[in-house]
């Protein structure tokens, strides 16, 4: 309880303000003068007194058990030894301790090395065994520097300077040679250099620095030379030598110990000052407080030694009253102050004495500038005032924060970096062209390629090759024939053989419709996997593995005997399972194409516990097959995200009213027109997801499957790019590739829209037709942008074994193969190679049964290979989705070397999170698939 004098109550609320002031400007400027309240008493009476009093002042600075505000009471650190001791050590030690909440730690570096400097100056002063010289050497700057330097190294908590020079230190049991490495580099670099530059780092902090350099202004060092810890030296050493002689040398050492300790706590306290800028300087609104028992300073009371200690502090803070941090402490005694002599020669205080509280209450305000004298307010308490229970004193309570500064730091960081990012960004937009206006024409790849032969064979080079494409069908069915057999001679031998369907379509004899079909790609694909896998198995001295025997039906013109074939699949399946031999079937690849023949075929396969891989059926509706059903291509959903992204992001339109085009500048499509077959399971399938994917407005064209005939067709086209913003339009071919030829003659032949830039996206169906040349003829006026399944041959990011996979596919097929960039070879590899897996997995799991149920049991675990179409990873329990992220890009037709535009999802196991982004600078996302 505080004493219920006179005037308490607003001396009080005087107190409170000076250490919580209404403005916090006022923690920047002029000092308030120091309190020395009189308590009186004697004795035991005058120590309970002050002791009550400064209790209650206490209680008024902490709030929730910890400090409210920054403050020290410095006599509950002393060592006992009275009149020995430096307050200002204690103050220092003890402001830092327990901040308050959410504040920050008060950093008093400055502080910290002078405490040690001092320390260490009492410490050699006391040592007996030291004559005067010897101090002088052991005070030297260098010596000054070395043994401070190691106080910091030793420490556990002295940061890089202690990891720094535990690597300078040989470990414990290390060699000879690595012992003497150490000392002859570890040493120089990591302890002797940090020293140095930690001695350079402090002599620019207190000697150079015009702005806190405070022991240079203090000592009025105009041009320092050598370094800090040479200059106090230059201090310390004749107070060391002073702390050896009689009683009043030894008090005028400590004196100025104590001045340099105050001058640093002070130095300190001004960088830690208040400040509008910064989450620190923010949250420093009050001053420090300093608390000072008052013990009476009359021989045979007890207190003259520690009164010595208090008068000694008080004449060193009037020393150095109105430095740069002294408006922000507070020195606040309470006890007898009656016979302290505190002037100096030079230095006189204004007393302003008062006999009740309400004058120093009004008294309490920040020191006038320009006085000569600091003042010093002294009132009294009478004896009558201390009896009864007092004031109660109530808990200061500073401005509170809902986060740390470091938080608070980090937010104010964030902010600026994002709103700087938005000025650059706003600033480069308004000094460059805009990216939307460079035409993605794609980077063409030169098709380079190193024939070699498969290292299964011996195979003929051109072994693969035909004068028509049937012939070459004919060819590949041929070699896997022939490795069908090769694989039944083994079996007899006591290898594992087992038997995939491949489900495909018929090859026409006509050459023209023949290219339309990806049949001979895909059989020649198959083919280099059979090829390499067998040979793999035979290879195998454990005989853990399995030869494949590739068994080719073919399901007529587009699939359309497809269900009854797999009908046949189902019932040899479930015959061919007691034999366990070739005859056992685990499973089915092909299906090319997404129909309503190749669905209901996969579905009756599903049903009859058949695994099936399909290769380029890529239409969502093929999923519901059922759970045997697995595709090898990104589905319908995924493409078309991504390819109405492009469509509406990417500047592929050339308008022919824009002056510029002949620089290359194109614009984004605003309006899709959609050409589809509504009775066909994928065209609908894929238009109709273009359109729900497609941000811009569409309309969509049946042909065929509607009324319209090509010319038909080809007259509404034009009409809609005539139309009020059809400039902007795009054409998304939904349709089949043979659909898109007769479109096209009939656009140039019958339409006023002839040899105008048309700008059209289609998918994997107009590969082939592509790649085999069909549209050279409409290459200067057609920006075609198709899709597919694999790079450009050679890319600088194809793997390594897609690059195996086409140099194998050149020296069978020829270097100039029109399906070379086609993706059915790749795919009809990987399928093969996905049923493969799976059955030497399931081999190895069990010997007795390998077919196509336990085959299916092991494609429900999870799948990851690098395959030759990108990365094949099928999740454990994917059920009938594609492979996670399966790799989808986008090329421009450029004849017959396709340049690439996009590039989307997983290419290579040592990236697998891939292209996640297109566009110029990496600007536009590509869709994710989510993981199980």
């Amino acid at each position: 309880m505080f004493p219920n004098a006179a005037g308490a109550t607003e001396f009080l609320r005087a107190f409170k303000t000076a250490v919580y002031p209404d403005d916090w400007k006022s923690l920047r400027g002029r000092p308030l003068p120091p309190v020395l309240l009189k308590t009186g008493g004697e004795g035991r009476r005058a120590e309970q007194r002050w002791t009550r009093v400064l209790g209650a002042l206490e209680e008024a600075l902490r709030h929730d058990g910890r400090k409210a505000v920054s403050y020290a009471r410095p006599q509950t650190l002393a060592t006992g030894n009275p009149g020995e001791e430096l307050l200002t050590l204690y103050v220092g030690r003890l402001l830092p301790v327990d901040p308050p909440r959410r504040t920050g730690k008060l950093k008093l570096r400055d502080f910290g090395l002078v405490d040690q400097l001092v320390e260490l100056t009492r410490a050699v002063a006391d040592d007996p065994a030291l004559d005067v010289v010897a101090l002088q050497r052991r005070l030297s700057g260098r010596r000054l520097r070395d043994s401070v330097y190691e106080l910091h190294a030793d420490k556990a908590d002295g940061g890089v300077l202690h990891k720094l020079a535990q690597l300078a230190t040989p470990p414990d049991g290390a060699g000879a040679v690595i012992t003497t490495l150490v000392r002859l580099f570890g040493n120089p670099v990591c302890y002797k250099l940090p020293r140095r530059i930690w001695a350079w780092w402090w002599k620019r902090r207190l000697l150079k620095s015009r702005k806190y350099g405070w022991y240079a202004r203090w000592l009025h060092i105009s041009s320092p030379t050598g370094t800090f810890f040479d200059r106090v030296s230059d201090v310390v050493t004749p107070q060391a030598v002073a702390l050896r002689g009689g009683a009043e040398a030894r008090e005028r050492a400590l004196f100025e110990l104590e001045k340099l300790l105050l001058r640093a706590l002070l130095g300190d306290l001004h960088r830690r000052r208040a400040g509008r800028f910064g989450p620190w300087a923010r949250r420093r609104r009050t001053r420090r407080v300093v608390l000072l028992a008052l013990p009476p300073n009359e021989a045979g009371t007890g207190g003259t030694a520690e009164a010595r200690d208090v008068v000694r502090f008080l004449r060193a803070y009037q020393s150095a009253i109105g430095e740069p941090g002294s408006g922000s402490l507070f020195v606040f005694g309470v006890g007898c102050p009656d016979g302290y002599q505190l002037e100096e020669p030079g230095q006189q205080w204004h007393w302003q004495r008062s006999a009740n509280l309400a004058v120093p209450a009004q008294q309490l305000t920040p020191m006038a500038p320009g006085q000569n004298n600091p003042r010093i307010l002294q009132p009294t308490v009478q004896d009558a005032d201390f009896e009864g229970g007092g004031l109660p004193v109530s808990a200061l309570r500073p401005q509170g924060f809902r986060w740390g500064p470091r938080l608070e730091l980090l937010t104010e960081l964030t902010a600026m970096t994002l709103a700087l990012a938005l000025l650059v960004s706003f600033l480069v937009g308004l000094t460059r062209p805009s990216a939307d206006t460079r035409c993605l024409d794609g980077s063409p790849v030169a098709k380079r390629v190193d024939p070699e032969p498969l290292p299964a064979g011996p195979f003929k080079q051109g072994v693969l090759e035909g004068a028509t494409v049937k012939e070459e069908y004919d060819a590949a069915r041929q070699q896997i024939e022939d490795l069908n057999e090769k694989a039944m001679a083994a079996e007899k031998k006591g290898e594992t053989v087992r038997r995939v369907v491949y489900l495909g379509s018929t090859v026409s004899a006509d050459p023209e419709e023949a290219e339309y079909n990806g049949e001979v790609p895909e059989l020649r694909g198959i083919w280099l996997a059979q090829a390499r896998l067998n040979s793999e198995a035979a290879s195998d001295p454990e005989n853990s593995k399995v030869r494949l025997i590739v068994d080719v039906r073919d399901t007529g013109h587009n699939f359309k005997n497809a269900v009854q074939v797999a009908k046949q699949v189902v019932a040899d399946t479930q015959e061919g399972q007691k034999y366990q031999d070739h005859r056992t079937i685990v499973g089915v690849i092909g299906f090319s194409e997404s129909r309503t023949e190749t669905k209901a075929a996969a579905a009756a396969l599903s049903d009859g516990r058949v695994p099936v891989i399909s290769t380029t059926a890529s239409a969502n509706e093929m999923q519901e097959a059922g759970e045997y059903y697995r595709p090898l291509s990104p589905s319908n959903d995924r493409e078309t995200r991504v390819e109405a992204k492009f469509a509406h992001s990417g500047p592929i339109i050339e308008e022919s009213s824009d002056p510029r085009k002949n620089n290359g500048y194109c614009v984004s499509a605003t309006r899709a027109v959609v050409v589809k077959d509504p009775t066909d399971l994928y065209s609908d399938d894929l238009a109709d997801r273009f359109r729900e994917n497609f941000p811009g407005a569409s309309s969509v064209m049946e042909y065929p499957g509607g009324v319209a005939s090509s010319a038909q067709t080809a007259e509404k086209v034009c009409a809609r790019m005539n139309a009020k913003g059809g400039q902007r339009a795009v054409l998304y071919w939904a349709s089949r590739v043979e659909n898109f030829n007769a479109f096209l003659n009939d656009y140039v032949g019958r339409t006023e829209c002839a040899y105008r830039n048309l700008t059209v996206i289609g998918a994997n169906e107009l590969t082939n037709s592509a790649l085999a040349g069909k549209f050279d003829f409409a290459k200067k006026w057609l920006r075609l942008y198709y899709t597919a399944h694999v790079l450009p041959v050679r890319h600088e990011d194809m793997s390594g074994e897609a690059e195996r996979f086409t140099d194998h596919y050149a020296y069978y097929a020829g270097e100039d193969d029109p399906w070379f960039n086609d993706g059915h070879g790749p795919l009809g590899h990987d399928a093969l190679r996905v049923l493969w897996d799976a059955t030497v997995d399931a081999k190895q799991s069990s010997e007795e049964q390998v077919d196509s149920v336990t085959v299916k049991s092991k494609l429900d675990n999870e799948i990851r290979f690098q395959g030759v179409s990108g990365v094949i990873h099928y999740q454990k329990a994917n059920e009938s989705k594609p492979p996670l992220n399966k790799a989808l890009v986008i090329v421009r037709y450029a004849g017959n070397t396709p340049g690439l535009v996009l590039r989307c999802g997983s290419f290579t196991l040592n990236d697998e999170d891939g292209a996640t982004s297109w566009g110029p600078d990496a600007a536009y996302e590509c869709p994710q698939d989510a993981p199980n």
